[in-house]
């Protein structure tokens, strides 16, 4: 028990981090998870910020190149300059560096995967099994981003110009399928990614309706924030949340009750989502018009 009170003690790593990535793996309630860095890191921001600063010069001019092949070339030398920073100030920084040690101590193993050279993502999984699927995943993902690339589709919306394999029922069913989401909602989640379905909107609809209803959503069927259940009262989401809330409260009553506030506020997040990614996108608007977020 030692080992667990110390891990849930570190603050290095994010409570929601902890609760829903780590100990949903260790406790095998889940094969694998995922969180993204640096936003999931303590501080996240400032790593973003930090680049930002270091690249604006980068950005100016990339801003006021109008010659097509320069601008293609800057472009290469700023996406460069970005993951080198991100390397450095990131991924060797000594908060990852506890990430690394926590999941090596707790029997994990973590593979790292480049979205963007601003934006990596940290898969946690216990089987070999499971690492191997994810590399070939990881590699259908790439082959799908070289082949939108190619053809830049006209109309295709931003968020999957940068996601494209989302697209992909095959992709999206078997990555589901390795963070042990249940099948209901990966299948809702597949069928209207491919037709266009804003998903964010479909979620938040869903709990504003409920509660005009003068019901409630299930908190336990929102047990990851990176997750969004076919319905807010899904039961098979809802199993897994409630699993994951009892193993941790058998660990810790403290944590189980600190886990509790991570599902309410996903629940708040995903009611809000419509609202947060309009205010993403206006601050990405003021921030070099856009530029540095796909960079």
């Amino acid at each position: 028990m030692g080992l667990i009170e110390d891990f849930l003690d570190d603050t290095r790593i994010l409570p929601r981090v902890k609760f829903e990535d780590y100990l949903s793996v260790y406790l095998e309630i889940r094969p694998c998870s995922f969180f993204t860095l640096p936003a999931e890191l303590p501080g996240g921001s400032e790593y973003g910020r930090i680049i930002d600063e270091k690249c604006a010069e980068d950005v100016a001019l990339l801003l006021r190149t109008r010659d097509l092949y320069l601008r293609g070339r800057l472009i290469l030398q700023l996406r460069n300059k970005i993951r080198k920073l991100f390397k450095e100030l990131v991924l060797k920084s000594e908060v990852f560096k506890a990430h690394k040690d926590w999941a090596k101590a707790l029997g994990l193993k973590m593979m790292v995967e480049e979205v963007r050279p601003s934006i990596y993502e940290v898969y946690i999984y216990r089987e070999s099994k499971v690492g191997k699927r994810l590399k070939k995943l990881f590699s259908t993902r790439r082959e799908i981003r070289k082949a939108i690339v190619q053809v830049k589709p006209l109309g295709l919306p931003p968020s999957l110009l940068v996601y494209p394999e989302e697209l992909s029922t095959t992709y999206i069913t078997e990555l589901g399928e390795l963070l042990g989401y249940p099948e209901c909602c990966i299948k809702r989640y597949a069928e209207e990614r491919s037709s266009g379905v804003y998903i964010e909107e479909r979620a938040s609809r869903q709990i504003k309706e409920l509660k005009r209803a003068g019901d409630k959503p299930d908190i336990y069927a929102f047990f990851s924030s990176n997750f969004f259940p076919c319905t807010p009262k899904c039961p098979k989401a809802s199993e897994i949340g409630r699993k994951l809330y009892e193993a941790i409260s058998r660990l810790s009553p403290s944590a189980g009750k600190a886990f509790l506030k991570c599902l309410e506020e996903n629940v708040s997040t995903v009611e809000k989502y419509p609202d947060l990614i309009a205010e993403y996108r206006r601050m990405v608007d003021a921030r070099a018009r856009g530029l540095i977020s796909h960079m």
